[in-house]
């Protein structure tokens, strides 16, 4: 494993994922094809059998780095509007298929991050910040599609991001993404959060386009520009009240036009559809696979408690 860790090291692999990749190239460098998560848990030191060597390279690296290995579950950020009162959505990070239902009762469970015999359960109001039980509790039912909207659209457009994190135009468009929504939020500016959505909107299209051109323009932030410098960003459908919505001039960013609340709210959702489809023409090993969302609890049969929960410790 100090092999292994070596050559982490010397190629700045970053401490977060650090285990697991370790334990990825063992299993796959000794031909092991051992399971994740691990079937065993706390192994005694002397049980190297099969079922537990994941768990002794994941406790390796663990005594080596301590809390430094966590994984950032909540990268990224979004916004969930109801009725006018906007909340703080922490956008998580996702291997694979997750399923998320909106269930009220269940708002302090602790569902299990790792799927074991199934994929991994959430719960959308838990990643609502400073939802209350109370005000969670008078959700109208009604309200449950537009949640799920919203929070689909945010975890494909960070999604995506997350895919093409290595491209420094997408890794700057997470930081204005993140920026704009902070914006928003504290209600300073407008005017700016609606400057770094068109920038994150701006900085995605540029880097289709260089993508596929091999370089981008450097000035300019008209939007609707952009598409007839790349044909597959013609071919993307990309109407033109969506890219009207999510432009926004320098004399918004610093004042000399004012912008509502309501209008750097449409620019974030507008930026939000424009990410996701112009950075899924760009191919990558993509994190997240899939999503199933519930306007409501689990059905019963799709959700057990003792399976899909942390155990009490």
């Amino acid at each position: 494993m100090a092999a292994i860790d070596r050559e982490l090291r010397r190629k700045r692999f970053k401490l977060q994922g650090r285990g697991f990749e370790g334990f990825r190239r063992f299993s796959h460098r000794h031909g092991l094809g051992l399971r994740f998560p691990s079937t065993i848990e706390n192994p005694s030191p002397g049980d190297l059998s099969y079922d537990a060597l994941t768990a002794h390279i994941l406790d390796w690296f663990d005594a080596r780095y301590g809390r430094k290995l966590n994984f950032v579950y909540s990268p990224s950020s979004g916004i969930i509007d109801i009725d006018g009162d906007l909340f703080l959505l922490r956008v998580m990070r996702i291997w694979g298929q997750m399923h998320f239902e909106i269930n009220p009762a269940r708002l302090r469970f602790k569902y299990r991050r790792l799927g074991k015999d199934s994929p991994p359960k959430g719960n959308v109001l838990q990643e609502m910040d400073a939802l209350t039980q109370a005000y969670a509790d008078s959700i109208p039912a009604q309200q449950y599609d537009s949640i799920l909207v919203q929070f689909s659209k945010a975890m494909l457009a960070c999604s995506e991001m997350f895919t093409h994190h290595q491209t420094p135009l997408v890794a700057e468009a997470s930081v204005d993404l993140d920026a704009g929504v902070r914006a928003l939020m504290d209600g300073i500016s407008f005017g700016h959060a609606r400057w770094c959505f068109e920038q994150a909107a701006e900085k995605c299209m540029k880097a289709v386009i260089q993508w596929e051109t091999g370089t981008y323009p450097k000035q300019g932030h008209k939007l609707d520009n952009l598409p007839k410098l790349s044909s597959k960003l013609i071919g993307c459908n990309l109407p033109p009240k969506l890219l009207a919505d999510a432009s926004c001039t320098g004399k918004a960013r610093y004042g000399e036009i004012a912008t509502s609340r309501d209008e750097a709210l449409a620019a974030y959702v507008a930026m939000l559809e424009i990410v996701a489809k112009v950075l899924a023409l760009i191919p990558g090993q993509r994190q997240m696979t899939g999503l199933a969302l519930y306007a409501g609890p689990f059905p019963e049969r799709a959700f057990d408690p003792a399976r899909d929960g942390e155990p009490d410790r």
